[in-house]
């Protein structure tokens, strides 16, 4: 660290900040959480541990006895075990997954106890496909025998759905690879929902992944008083990029990049180069809300407060890193909405009257449609007001919820077909506002909606 800069106090490293709220109940339950398995533990070592008195360290530790976190072993002591939720976790096998979607394993009989290593949908072009699939993975598909074949080739598993039958030699294909074919009768999205909700039907509560588990407290920060100079000293030491900014008071006022300083005096103040409307949110944000926010928006580094107060950042990366972590982890799921929205793509939308506007395009997969072969009505609902949500985060920053949606289906769209979703605020109130959303394909108009949200934070 530049000597002259640490005397400055322009720049500074933040060291690991306690998290304020949280009990000392609950850290003790975390610091229990995070033990390995077969580790002793004792009220008088988590006391010292830790720096609570013994008495709420005992409590503390019959509360995780209550979770099944431990077990109290007589002439042993206080041991860390496995809980019901992880070995259950570990049980979801092929086979597992043959008993919930009332399969019939047509060859790879000695694949059964093997954990899939990811889900995958066969719905994608085979050059897409290609890209997602690893050995071990599990693919959902209906009658493309062209896919199947490509997942064989990969290594994967596969489940043929609504009970199609399957070429021979797909089936020798199978054996060849030594790999499982397994045949359901329910339909693509059946299946996945069945096998979903068979899942979290095995687990007593389902993990969620919250910012404050993932993000980083040690943070390289720049102060109001900073200029530009500061910023190229701070990143050689550093060897980063993208710098929160703060006041006096730790509030967080802006980012600063290496494009904003890019061409800039070098004794500017940072506060005249910088990035001013970010996008912050608290520990408790959901890591999945937060990652959809950050593909709309584009951010790649978010500053995480609480009352406006720098206590940590989380980038991109350090999100992708979390996810490739836990994607084999079932209990970890996507919802049906990031199932649904996982293929569109997000432009900004620009007409003589509206600068604002957004558009998402995408393609309509065999995932997305009903028994008549058409997007089902719960999928263009998902598109309308995921792009109701995003455009009202585009334009004035709001975050918002769906309290009334008139939709009028005016022409079907099929599998294949490409849909751009296009959306605008078009009024404006204090607690509400309403976006006008379309949908084309192919030139012509599909739906269109109005939505109307309100508005419960900016």
């Amino acid at each position: 660290m530049s000597k002259v800069l640490k005397e400055r106090g322009v720049w500074q490293k933040m060291e690991a900040i306690s998290e304020e709220g949280t009990t000392k109940h609950e850290q003790i339950l975390r610091f229990i959480k995070s033990l390995d398995v077969g580790v002793k533990i004792s009220v008088r070592q988590i006391a010292k541990e830790l720096e609570v008195s013994e008495g709420t360290a005992y409590r503390a530790i019959k509360e995780a006895e209550n979770q099944g976190l431990v077990s109290s072993i007589p002439k042993v002591g206080t041991i860390r075990i496995e809980s019901e939720e992880e070995k259950e976790i570990e049980d979801l096998t092929l086979r597992e997954i043959v008993k919930i979607l009332e399969g019939e394993i047509l060859t790879g009989q000695e694949n059964l106890s093997i954990t899939p290593a990811s889900f995958v949908i066969g719905s994608y072009s085979p050059k897409i496909l290609k890209e997602n699939l690893q050995k071990d993975s599990l693919m959902f598909v209906g009658d493309r025998p062209e896919l199947q074949l490509i997942a064989i080739e990969a290594g994967a598993h596969v489940i043929v759905t609504d009970g199609l039958r399957i070429a021979a030699e797909i089936i020798q294909a199978a054996k060849d690879k030594q790999v499982s074919i397994i045949s359901s009768p329910y339909g693509t999205f059946e299946a996945v929902s069945i096998l979903n909700r068979g899942i979290f039907d095995r687990l007593k509560e389902k993990d969620l992944i919250y910012v404050e588990d993932i993000m980083v407290k040690e943070v390289f920060y720049l102060t109001a008083e900073a200029v530009v100079e500061d910023w190229y000293q701070m990143s050689m030491q550093t060897g980063h990029s993208r710098f929160p900014v703060v006041d006096k008071n730790m509030m967080v006022v802006g980012i600063v990049t290496a494009v904003d300083v890019a061409g800039a005096d070098r004794q500017s103040s940072v506060l005249s180069v910088m990035t001013k409307n970010v996008l912050m949110v608290e520990p408790n944000t959901l890591l999945t809300h937060l990652s959809r926010l950050l593909v709309w928006e584009g951010f790649e580094l978010v500053p995480i407060v609480k009352n406006r107060k720098l206590v940590g950042v989380i980038s991109r990366q350090d999100i992708l890193s979390a996810f490739q972590q836990t994607e084999k982890q079932p209990h970890v799921g996507e919802t049906v909405d990031n199932l649904v929205m996982s293929g569109f793509k997000l432009e900004n939308w620009l007409t003589e009257n509206n600068e604002n506007g957004i558009k998402l395009t995408g393609e309509i997969s065999q995932f997305m449609i009903d028994e008549d072969g058409t997007a089902s009505a719960g999928t263009l609902v998902t598109m309308i007001s995921t792009a109701a949500f995003i455009v009202a985060r585009k334009q004035h920053r709001l975050n918002t919820v769906v309290h009334n949606l008139s939709l009028q289906y005016v022409h079907p769209l099929e599998v294949g077909d490409v849909a751009e979703v296009y959306a605008q605020i078009v009024h404006l109130e204090k607690k509400s506002c309403l976006a006008d959303v379309c949908i084309y394909s192919q030139g012509k108009l599909r739906a269109k909606a109005l939505v109307t949200s309100r508005i419960f934070k900016k």
